[in-house]
């Protein structure tokens, strides 16, 4: 009789229901991984040397511009420009205050700024954008 409650109590111990199931996670903000659009162009101005007038535009947020960082092709330099808290509209580009020697490869804008419009106003972000420039 001592087994067969024994052996009672272990198949019942072993099939118990969790009745605790996991928690649900909490639910992330959108903002935490939202990031604005840039997007990068270029004229060339003739000359010996040629040169860049670089024009970035963010397509999506109204921002206030911290610091640009242009990084040259292969690493050959980088120029930081302050933005002194500019406020800069959606679809509206900038400019830097000078030209860039031509150089052929792959340019980087490290863009550091405030989100001022939309549904992540206040958000700081720095985000990255690269663009290719044909030629030397």
């Amino acid at each position: 009789m001592a087994v067969l409650l024994m052996s009672t109590a272990m198949v019942f111990s072993s099939c118990k229901k969790d009745d605790d199931p996991a928690p649900a996670p909490p639910p992330t903000d959108p903002c935490d991984t939202y990031m604005p659009n840039f997007s990068p162009t270029y004229l060339i101005i003739a000359g010996s040397p040629e040169l860049l007038d670089f024009y970035i535009t963010c397509t999506t947020d109204d921002w206030e511009m911290i610091k640009v960082i242009v990084t040259y092709p292969g690493g050959l330099g980088t120029e930081t420009y302050t933005g002194n808290g500019t406020i800069m509209t959606a679809g509206a580009p900038f400019t830097f205050s000078n030209y860039f020697v031509k150089l052929g490869g792959t340019w980087t804008f490290a863009i550091t700024g405030n989100i001022k419009s939309g549904n992540c106003v206040g958000k700081s972000f720095t985000v990255y954008v690269s663009m290719q420039v044909t030629g030397k």
